[in-house]
Order: structure tokens, then C-alpha cells, then sequence
């Protein structure tokens, strides 16, 4: 009887043990099935960086994540090795788990060490092919905005405003022997003086040759016309400030009238925009006549003199148009302001009248910064494209 008691309770025991062995196998290998789930999902992910470039970061937590849960499996399985009996069919089976569980570390850890920089050099080759693509539209974009603008300007000329912003600012510079064109700038209150001011930019040699060849235009100022709708005005004007290196000059007019059109400087911050190709419109008063509009183009940024830099025009200028404005066609901003024309020859020199310089608004900028003026040059950003009349074109 004690011994069928004893039998009946190691054959319990025994089955409590294999139940158990059971659970533990069936654990392990649901652990399996989690590892095998979360080996998936990093497959997924380094397949996503190779064909769509996914999140790197999210790729290396996931291995890393896998890298833990794998060393976790492996001391779990020695644990349950130590403590399986020698010999047993669990313990064997432990045994080739470990073994397998070892070379999967390994295996994993070298693959993260290798692949991680791999996989960082294909997301920065995708991003860098995305930031060169950008920068491609962007350039195309723009050249495309320049093209639509020029067809349109050409389309859609409106003489009325054309005649407004870039003829009705530009006035004209006499002395006795000596004519010259400017560009009125500023004509309003003045939020410094508070007193309503008239200011015009010309060229430096222009007022000088006026106050060498009228000497009362020191003290008394010298006429300038300005043109008005259906009037011409005149009235005197002072130099107030200038800078021969570049061949400027400001001009205060002495008069508290104020006129209606001023020129649409270009702002600072786009001067460096202007590029050779730019269709440009010189405006002035060439041998003294009322100012008069000249197209073409830019053709040089770069021509040093006197250790100043002027950028070169091709629309024709003649004697008169020093001082006079240089604007951008598309959006008639001021971007410079004319200062020589080209001559060949020295006994009888030959004018070049489609090679003419002019001085920068840039350095104008600059200039009057230093003299604390620049607050005088009406500047309004406009849109380079105006697709407003393509559809009907003003008759």
C-alpha cells in the first residue's frame, strides 16, 4: 500500500514537472513568436529606409529593442538550462535553445554594427538627391516667374502706368551751360524734420559741372523741373549730400510742394538679385530734352573704375541722361542710377551709346546709410509677376 502511494505520488510529481516543462516550453515559445514578430517589423522599417528612405532613429530603437529582448531570451533559457535535469529531453532542448540564442546575438550585433552606417548613408543620399531636386525647382521656378513676367510686361504694357513710375519721377538739372536728368526719390513729410520735403538722386559729376558753370547756384541753387500732369514745374535745388566714388549726389528741392509720383526704389535686401539678362528702362533728359524712355538689357555687373564698381546697360543713352534713372522693366523699381556712356577715340571721340554705366542701387544704399539718409529712398516690394491682364490685355 506505501508503495502504490509512493508510486502515485512520484507519477504526480513527475506529471506537475512535465506540466510545468510544458508551460515553460510553451512561454518560450511564444517569446519566440514575439522576437519573430519584432524581427519583422525591423525588416520592414530597414526595407522602408532601402526603398523609401524611412526614419532612421525608428530603425535603430527597433534593433536595439529586438538586441535586448534577444539577450533577455538567452539568460532566461540559461537559467532554465541550470536548472533541468542533465540529461532530459528539456534540457537538451534548452541546450540547442541557448546555442541558437547565442549565434543570433552575435549574428544580430554585427548586423547592427554594419548596417547602421550603410543605412545612415542611404537616408543622407536620399536627402541630399531631395535637397538638390529642391533647389532645382526652386532655380526652374524662378526662371519660369522671370518668363511669365517678361511676356507679360510685353503683353500687357500699360502705357499710363509706365508713363507714372518711371517717366513722371524724373526731372531735369540745368545750369548755364550744363544739363543733366535726376530721379525724384522722396516727396512728402518728412518723419525726421516733420516738415513736408522733396528729394532727388542724380549723379555727382552732373552737379558739379552745374556749380562750376553757375556760380550763383552755390548760394541761390539751381533750377529743376520737375514734370507734372499738364505742367512743368520749376523750382531750385541744393546738393545736400554726395559721394564721388560712385558718382553720386543728393538733391533737396527748396520747396514745400508735393509731388505725386516718386520712383519705387528696389529694396535693399533684393539688390543683389539683378543679374545680366535683366531687361532694363533708362529714363532721362538727353540734350535737354523732356525725359525719354530707352530699352534693353543688362550686360555686365562687373566694371571697376576709379575703384568703384558700375553695372553696364544697353539701352541707348546719350549726353543728358547722366543722372537719370535706370529701372527694372518688369517691375519698374529704381535699381540704378546713370552715370557715363562709353566713348572710342581721343582726337574726335565716338559716343558707344548702348554701352553705358551706371551705379548701383546697392551702393546707393550704402552710401546713404552712412550719411544716415537712406530712410529717404521709397522703397515698396512688388511682385515680379502679374498675370492680371493676360486674360484682356488693355486696349
Amino acid at each position: 500500500m506505501k508503495r502504490t502511494l509512493l508510486e502515485v505520488f512520484c507519477g504526480l510529481a513527475a506529471l506537475v514537472l512535465m506540466v510545468s516543462f510544458h508551460h515553460q516550453i510553451n512561454r518560450l515559445e511564444v517569446r519566440q513568436q514575439d522576437f519573430a514578430r519584432l524581427r519583422d517589423q525591423v525588416d520592414q522599417a530597414v526595407a522602408a529606409a532601402g526603398t523609401q528612405q524611412g526614419n532612421l532613429e525608428q530603425i535603430q530603437s527597433l534593433r536595439n529593442q529586438l538586441l535586448t529582448e534577444m539577450e533577455t531570451r538567452l539568460q532566461t533559457l540559461q537559467t532554465q538550462l541550470q536548472t533541468a535535469a542533465q540529461g532530459s529531453t528539456l534540457a537538451t532542448s534548452l541546450q540547442e535553445e541557448v546555442e541558437r540564442a547565442k549565434r543570433d546575438v552575435a549574428t544580430f550585433r554585427t548586423k547592427i554594427a554594419t548596417d547602421f552606417e550603410q543605412q545612415k548613408q542611404l537616408v543622407d543620399a536620399y536627402i541630399h538627391e531631395v535637397r538638390a531636386k529642391e533647389e532645382d525647382a526652386a532655380l526652374r521656378m524662378s526662371e519660369t516667374r522671370s518668363a511669365i513676367a517678361t511676356i507679360a510686361g510685353q503683353l500687357c504694357r500699360d502705357p499710363g502706368e509706365l508713363t507714372r513710375t518711371m517717366l513722371a519721377p524724373t526731372v531735369q538739372l540745368n545750369g548755364d551751360d550744363t544739363v543733366g536728368s535726376g530721379t525724384l526719390v522722396f516727396s512728402g513729410k518728412n518723419q525726421k524734420s516733420n516738415a513736408t520735403e522733396s528729394y532727388v538722386l542724380t549723379s555727382f559729376h552732373v552737379v558739379r559741372n552745374i556749380l562750376a558753370d553757375t556760380p550763383r547756384a552755390q548760394t541761390e541753387g539751381f533750377e529743376v523741373t520737375v514734370y507734372l500732369p499738364g505742367e512743368k514745374a520749376i523750382v531750385k535745388g541744393k546738393m545736400i549730400a554726395s559721394q564721388p566714388k560712385i558718382d553720386a549726389a543728393l538733391v533737396k528741392l527748396l520747396t514745400d510742394r508735393q509731388f505725386p509720383n516718386v520712383a519705387n526704389v528696389l529694396p535693399s535686401a533684393q539688390a543683389a538679385a539683378i543679374k545680366v539678362w535683366d531687361p532694363v528702362c533708362a529714363v532721362g533728359c538727353p540734350l535737354g530734352n523732356d525725359p525719354v524712355p530707352s530699352h534693353g538689357e543688362v550686360s555686365s555687373l562687373l566694371n571697376e573704375l576709379n575703384g568703384a564698381n558700375y553695372w553696364m546697360i544697353n539701352a541707348p543713352t546719350y549726353f543728358g541722361n547722366s543722372g537719370g534713372g535706370v529701372y527694372r522693366t518688369d517691375t519698374r523699381q529704381l535699381i540704378g542710377v546713370f552715370s557715363k556712356i562709353y566713348t572710342h577715340g581721343k582726337g574726335t571721340p565716338v559716343v558707344v551709346p548702348h554701352m553705358g554705366l551706371c551705379t548701383p542701387i546697392r551702393a546707393v544704399y550704402e552710401w546713404l546709410r552712412d550719411e544716415k539718409l537712406d530712410h529717404l529712398l521709397q522703397s515698396q516690394d512688388v511682385a515680379r509677376v502679374d498675370l492680371s491682364g493676360l486674360a484682356a490685355p488693355p486696349k
